[in-house]
């Protein structure tokens, strides 16, 4: 049985998942399992035919073209996985294609988690921002510091709208307990309306379970780009502020009124 499982979401971004895929096929630690979830338009070209590593799968995602409509595709994907049987790590993480692992995550997150008894059930760590030029150059603009204890059941600061979905890694044991308090196996919301902030939400809801525990190591890359499909791309603090405020807003409109506004 793997220590880590990573699922990473693709979808036609060549050059930016070419390096989400390396950085986890370059990580310090060696007993992991990795998919690739392909929306089918990369794979479809055979863009993936040359990564030959055995532990690492790429497989189509199986969506149809009119779900995306009305559906964070992220999400589904990371709930099919997860429902799959086919999760072996005692450790999950996620990955999106245009952000980035840096090499000693993996083994961070592991040291941390058998160091202390394997109690931890959710950890966080710091993070780079890094904004992608439409040049190519990547420019850190800030980081997200893991600097305390987060999540309702030890009464953390929140994590929604605060912590990355790259800086989060849980235990599979937590969806047990998942599953038993909240009655589902849907873990990431699938309601596009909550699309700006679906792992957000998964977060508050692990965090309401179990103490998320604080490693305040830099150990990912958020790249904001111009093909970025969960955050507008903005060269500015301001604008960058402008379009979060501007996500929020539709999606707690969308909420009140049952329509979709994206």
């Amino acid at each position: 049985m793997p220590g880590v499982s990573i699922i990473i979401i693709s979808h036609a971004k060549p050059l930016f998942v070419k390096d989400a895929i390396g950085g986890v096929l370059n990580q310090t630690y060696n007993d992991w399992e990795g998919v690739v979830v392909d929306s089918g338009v990369l794979l479809d070209q055979g863009f993936f035919a040359d990564y030959r590593d055995p532990r690492l799968k790429i497989v189509p995602s199986g969506e149809a073209p009119d779900l995306a409509r009305t559906t964070n595709m992220a999400s589904w994907c990371f709930n099919r996985w997860l429902n799959s049987g086919q999760v072996s790590g005692e450790l999950i993480l996620y990955l999106c294609d245009d952000d980035l692992l840096y090499p000693e995550a993996f083994q961070t997150y592991w040291d941390y988690y058998v160091q202390h008894a394997r109690a931890p059930q959710a950890m966080y760590a710091s993070q780079d921002i890094g904004l992608v030029a439409p040049d190519g150059k990547t420019e850190i603009i800030g980081r997200r510091i893991a600097d305390r204890p987060r999540g309702r059941f030890c009464r953390g600061k929140r994590l929604d709208c605060q912590v990355d979905y790259l800086q989060f890694c849980h235990t599979a044991k937590i969806l047990e307990t998942y599953r038993q308090v909240y009655k589902t196996s849907r873990y990431h919301s699938e309601d596009k309306r909550n699309a700006e902030h679906a792992d957000g939400l998964f977060m508050e809801r692990i965090g309401a379970l179990a103490e998320v525990h604080p490693i305040n190591k830099v150990l990912s890359m958020n790249r904001r780009t111009t093909q970025s499909v969960n955050l507008d791309y903005a060269a500015s603090p301001l604008g960058r502020a402008w379009v979060l405020a501007r996500k929020k807003w539709r999606g707690g409109l969308a909420r009140l009124t049952g329509r979709c506004y994206y």
